[in-house]
């Protein structure tokens, strides 16, 4: 479970709303499901960063203008407030997240249509914005049924909804956890390139930036660790290193801070030297050993099935499909597969609830199937030795998306840059400053930046992340007392060149 860091410490407010959005429809709802299945055991890869985000929303500190404008009554509104909810308030894909509710399906054609919104619009919108990012096995029945017209005291008991929602996430972990249901590991905190920060250069010399700073990698895993304790009651011993990404170093560094396992991409596992072919396939589902480490590398085949395919037919028919192929593969074979915690759900019909019921019943109920956490799998199973870990992530075991690009690098230098400013300061400012600043640079090592620089990926929210980004760097200058470096108000990202960040309206 991960999203990006949206927070800007300087400003303290969040500048996107997805974390708490993803609270409430599929963070609580997915450990919760489990409850119905008890005999299937589940890994929850959770990012600390993620965690705080969603702790921030539960007390009720988080300055969201997002947020506070789906529950803004319609007639304190300005203007500009109206136009950003109804540009921004209908959400992707139209077909499962829109398209069940007729109310709001006809508020987005009349959208499309560029018709005037009345305040019984406006206000139909910010209820169903809301509905529409509820779980789907907690929906409000009766507002769901009643459609349209809502009122002001409708929208305040969805906001008690959304923020009770988000209240239980953590602690709903906790309690699974406590039965024995899931297992909880975690990636560094604020979700970087592990390799990168050991190593820019990794396995290209051609890349013309070189990072290089691992201490920051430590950093980022004992914050992890640490912080996963105080919130679950024991350090996880489980490793999902960001984006799949591992090396050599980063075994050994996983190994030395206490991690006892970790997972990546079978892709790695086959540039590592272990023939992946057609007859030997088999090699797969099992462990490996490097550095102290247990490794367990995933069927990319199967987890892209769920990422990406079962959800353009049936249900039970792509749950079937995949009790089948796990079957195919023999018995003794432990099968790992890995995939993000919320992404595939939105283009699921009811949110995915319906495929993996189908699931897990069908493996519950298979006595050649069994379902468990990979703690489980690493005590039961011996694992092979691996004479080394090659650098790669899950994207085409390479790191082209975070450094395969002129404005990756000119991100990276940035972080360099900045770094070097807030090392150079450490003894001339307040502790809690310097803490501050280096707190700015940790959230600026993270992955999701680069993601969206150079030509890989793209969003309407480009403009956003780039903002965000340089936020991040201008308030490590700031915290440290130094003029932020002119040059950082040009984007990053060259097709937003003379493009100002459009953030949401205020709300106040």
């Amino acid at each position: 479970m991960h999203q990006p860091f949206y927070k800007d410490l300087a400003r303290n407010k969040y500048v996107m709303p997805w974390a708490y959005l993803h609270a409430t429809k599929d963070y609580f709802g997915m450990p919760a499901l489990l409850e119905e299945f008890p005999r299937v055991h589940q890994t929850f890869n959770l990012v600390p960063s993620l965690i705080y985000q969603i702790e921030e929303y539960a007390r009720g500190e988080a300055s969201d203008e997002s947020f506070d404008l789906a529950f803004e009554p319609v007639d304190a509104l300005s203007t500009a407030q109206r136009d950003f909810i109804i540009k921004n308030f209908f959400p992707v894909p139209v077909r499962t997240m829109i398209q069940p509710f007729p109310r709001y399906m006809e508020l987005y054609e009349r959208r499309q249509r560029g018709e005037t919104f009345s305040d019984a619009d406006v206000r139909d919108v910010q209820a169903w914005w809301t509905i529409s990012w509820l779980d789907h096995d907690h929906l409000p029945k009766d507002l769901v049924e009643k459609g349209r017209n809502f009122s002001e005291t409708d929208k305040a008991s969805l906001r008690l909804m959304v923020v009770q929602t988000i209240r239980n996430v953590v602690p709903e972990y906790r309690r699974m956890q406590s039965r024995g249901s899931i297992e909880i590991s975690t990636t560094p905190f604020y979700h970087p390139i592990l390799p990168l920060l050991i190593n820019g250069r990794v396995d290209d010399p051609n890349v013309p930036v070189d990072v290089r700073i691992p201490d920051d990698a430590r950093e980022q895993l004992v914050r992890s660790r640490n912080f996963m304790r105080e919130r679950f009651g024991n350090y996880p011993v489980g490793l999902w290193p960001s984006e799949g990404s591992v090396s050599d170093d980063v075994a050994q560094l996983a190994s030395s801070v206490g991690f006892k396992w970790m997972a990546t991409d079978e892709g790695i596992l086959a540039k590592s030297g272990i023939d992946l072919s057609w007859d030997n396939h088999r090699r797969l589902y099992h462990p490996y050993e490097r550095h102290g480490i247990r490794i367990f590398f995933r069927d990319r085949t199967l987890s892209d099935l769920i990422g990406f395919q079962y959800m353009h037919g049936s249900a039970q028919g792509g749950a079937e499909d995949l009790i089948r192929r796990l079957k195919e593969i023999g018995d003794g074979a432990h099968v790992t597969i890995a995939l993000d915690g919320e992404n595939p759900w939105d283009y699921y019909e009811n949110s995915g609830r319906d495929f993996l019921r189908f699931l897990f019943d069908g493996i519950q109920k298979d006595p050649a199937i069994e379902a468990v956490t990979l703690s489980e799998a690493s005590e039961r199973l011996t694992p092979e030795s691996l004479a080394w870990l090659a650098p790669g992530s899950w994207a085409g075991a390479n790191f082209s998306i975070w450094i395969g690009h002129s404005e990756d690098h000119e991100a990276w230098r940035w972080i360099l840059r900045a770094r070097e400013a807030c090392m150079s300061r450490k003894e001339q400012v307040p502790a809690a400053d310097w803490q501050l600043a280096y707190e700015e640079l940790l959230i600026a090592e993270g992955s999701d930046w680069m993601w969206w620089f150079g030509n890989d990926f793209s969003s309407d929210q480009d403009a956003i992340f780039d903002s965000l980004f340089r936020q991040h760097i201008g308030n490590v200058y700031r915290f440290v007392g130094l003029p932020e470096p002119e040059d950082l108000v040009r984007p990053i990202k060259k097709s937003l060149e003379g493009v100002r960040s459009v953030m949401p309206p205020s709300s106040v």
